[in-house]
């Protein structure tokens, strides 16, 4: 393990190394002497170069010395003559183990347990690393991010001109978070495009203390209309520290009602608590069955969460998943689906299947995977996820625009001004869920000023809230390119339990 950690140390220690050995290039290569000139201002030339030093030493050095030792050597005299580096060293440390691994430095803690536990304000969003990208995984209801148009799935590109990828959540959540009332430009790659689209958002203070809503939902026997039926629909956005004791409040309505069948519909979850996502399953688990294990590299801690259930009313469950469905959500899906007391229904799930623990440090606390987590049936999904029972894709479907008339393209119009191309403007906007006044007033307000500036921000045109030609262009083309999504898989869903709705559900 030692040896591991120390080499992969090597492109951190290495530009800190440099000073020291430059001086022997001359003697330990002399045969490259004609080469062209270093630059030792390379950060990877640099580590590349003290990396074959090392090598090279390690093989005429006396018996016991090898590249780690020389390696941790370095590090050690480096600390001692420059302690300033720790944190340094500490991010390079931590960072080497896996995209899931990191070190807070002091402060920096709390701002990601309150991720976790749901004290944040800001924009509404919350988000994961898959590599160098952060992944919006929930976006909450009624949010700045959501009004604006935020999407799961998106990929964080740039918050204020600063370049989200790569920098990590910490430094992400200081570029977003901001004081209640100030604004924030944040950039979203979106669909495989390169191209980021840009949004202005006003940061509120955003309540976050209930991760989970439920409804009951009426419908009819899809075999036989005249019999009414009932179910359970439990929308789980992420496991916090309060998420088991909410879900508990909606199990017992259900009980209370009589109601059986129950959706849980944990898509674009990004995960949270393991153990909230236990506690959830072992509404449902049977008494003494698995929920969930992890496996550490030492056995001698190895855990392994059963379920304590003393439920005596049975459920038919459904969990809803998609590609955004991580960690905890995947922990859920999968004790449901092994144990058999339910179905899952959705697109392959996410696959991190890692175990994070923290250990405060001088200065901070490291956040470092320490174990994988494994299904009931011993199952390792990290890099894989959970494959559903029913695998179906929600379906997407163009916008039926034929109601909407385009511009005529015979004005520029800006605040105060009042024309019928302004009531078309808001009637497109509001088909983004962007505008929600009078859809027929023709009056150039301030509001539409702001949403027209936005809509010009995340089209890349010049963002000064004027409905010019090319801006009413921009708009009707957008609109012809609109797509509905339909929830095929909550249909899905419906039809595992033989409900109907009405159209009006």
């Amino acid at each position: 393990m030692k040896k591991r950690i120390v080499r992969r140390l090597r492109s951190a220690v290495a530009a800190l190394l440099a000073v020291s050995v430059i001086s022997l290039s001359a003697a330990v290569f002399a045969d490259e002497t004609s080469s062209p000139a270093a630059d030792m201002s390379n950060g990877e030339y640099v580590a590349g170069y003290v990396e074959q030093i090392v090598e090279f030493l390690s093989l005429y050095a006396k018996p016991g010395v090898t590249q780690a030792t020389l390696y941790e050597a370095a590090l050690t005299e480096i600390l001692k003559q420059h302690p300033e580096y720790y944190e340094m060293i500490m991010e390079a440390m931590l960072s080497s183990i896996d995209e899931h691994s990191e070190y807070y430095k002091s402060g920096e803690f709390g701002e990601f347990i309150s991720q976790l536990e749901s004290e944040v304000g800001g924009i509404g969003i919350t988000f994961f690393e898959d590599g160098e990208n952060l992944i919006v995984g929930t976006v909450i209801e009624d949010s700045p991010a959501e009004r604006i148009g935020i999407q799961p799935g998106d990929i964080l590109y740039s918050a204020d001109g600063t370049i989200l990828i790569g920098a990590g959540i910490n430094a992400a959540q200081n570029c977003i978070r901001g004081e209640v009332g100030t604004q924030v430009v944040i950039g979203v790659l979106r669909g495989g495009s390169s191209d980021p689209v840009y949004y202005t958002i006003t940061r509120e203070t955003v309540d976050t203390r209930s991760s989970l809503s439920y409804s009951i939902i009426d419908g009819t026997d899809e075999d036989d209309p005249n019999t009414a039926r009932r179910l359970m629909y439990i929308r789980i956005t992420s496991f916090i520290d309060n998420t088991a004791e909410e879900f508990g409040k909606a199990v017992a309505e259900a009980d209370a009602e009589n109601i059986s069948d129950i959706i849980i519909d944990v898509r674009d979850n990004g995960g949270g608590y393991l153990s909230q996502a236990a506690e959830v399953a072992n509404y449902f688990v049977p008494a003494g069955s698995v929920i969930v294990s992890e496996d550490h590299k030492a056995d001698l801690f190895d855990v392994v969460y059963k379920s304590d259930n003393t439920r005596t009313a049975e459920n038919n469950v459904v969990v809803l998943v998609n590609g955004n469905s991580a960690s905890a959500s995947e922990i859920l899906a999968a004790a449901i689906q092994e144990n058999g007391v339910g179905v899952v229904i959705g697109t392959q799930t996410y696959g991190k299947g890692t175990v994070q623990s923290m250990s405060a440090v001088e200065g901070g606390v490291m956040k470092y995977t320490s174990a994988y987590y494994l299904t009931p049936n011993g199952n390792n999904i990290d890099g894989t996820g959970v494959t559903p029972d029913a695998v179906v894709e929600n379906e997407a479907r163009p916008f039926d625009y034929s109601g909407y008339e385009d511009f005529d393209y015979s004005g520029v119009y800006e605040r105060g001004m009042s024309d019928g191309n302004v009531a078309k403007a808001k009637k497109i906007l509001n088909v983004w869920g962007l505008y929600g006044g009078d859809l027929n007033d023709p009056y150039f307000d301030s509001a539409l000023e702001t949403l027209i500036a936005q809509f010009q921000l995340s089209m890349g045109l010049f963002p000064y809230g004027v409905l010019d030609i090319t801006t009413q262009t921009a708009l009707y083309r957008e609109l012809t390119n609109t797509v509905v999504e339909y929830d095929t898989q909550f249909d899905a869903a419906l039809s595992h339990f033989g409900i109907a709705l009405s159209e009006a559900e």
